[in-house]
């Protein structure tokens, strides 16, 4: 019976032990992987714990925000965002997930102010001008939630412009390997270069890849 008890008061040692050993990091990073798996009430209660650890650790007010929207429980939600907001007052996503829980409030007036402060933090988040025009739309406020939806298509048109020519910069090269086993810009004296998909491919005699 006594090593009953001896075994069961290590192992809660132990236990507690590890538990205290576990950084606000690593509560936070469980957090994230109990929303991951829709498990929102216990990652809230993962998110308590990193911030009992450590009281100014912005993200997880953020991600505790986000556990508690998807719990439909809007207001603690922005008390959440509100806190990560006193800490990092530049937080873009802070002031952007506030919006979200605002707007789903029908607070669309400072949903709005809340997605504005997203922007001008972040000018370039077409999620932010998307939400800001359906919360100008929910608000009767049609002219404005044009022009709040054509600028985030624009900015998403600008993006994958950017990205395409990112692409089309690229060089490339296109090697294979002859019978032997050799390069054939070697063994047949030809290689084959071209840079971006419209150019034209060049065949140099010399063995050497043309430079574009």
């Amino acid at each position: 019976m006594r090593l009953i008890c001896f075994v069961f008061i290590l192992s809660l040692m132990l236990t507690t032990s590890a538990h205290c050993q576990q950084t606000a990091e690593d509560w936070n990073n469980k957090g994230n992987s109990l929303i991951a798996q829709g498990e929102y009430y216990k990652a809230i209660q993962a998110y308590d714990e990193a911030i009992r650890l450590d009281s100014n650790y912005t993200d997880a007010w953020i991600n505790k925000g986000n556990a508690l929207m998807n719990q439909e429980r809007y207001g603690e939600a922005i008390q959440a965002y509100d806190q990560a907001i006193r800490l990092d007052s530049n937080s873009t996503d802070a002031w952007y997930n506030k919006g979200n829980a605002l707007k789903s409030q029908g607070e669309y007036d400072q949903a709005i102010q809340a997605y504005d402060q997203a922007i001008r933090l972040d000018p370039s988040s077409a999620d932010a001008w998307r939400k800001k025009a359906a919360a100008f739309s929910a608000s009767g406020r049609y002219d404005e939630a044009m022009q709040a939806f054509n600028e985030a298509v624009n900015i998403s048109n600008q993006k994958e412009d950017a990205a395409h020519k990112s692409l089309s910069s690229k060089e490339y090269s296109i090697s294979s390997s002859g019978p032997g086993g050799e390069d054939d810009s070697v063994s047949n004296g030809i290689s084959v270069s071209f840079k971006g998909p419209d150019s034209e491919m060049v065949e140099d005699p010399g063995g050497k890849g043309s430079e574009g």
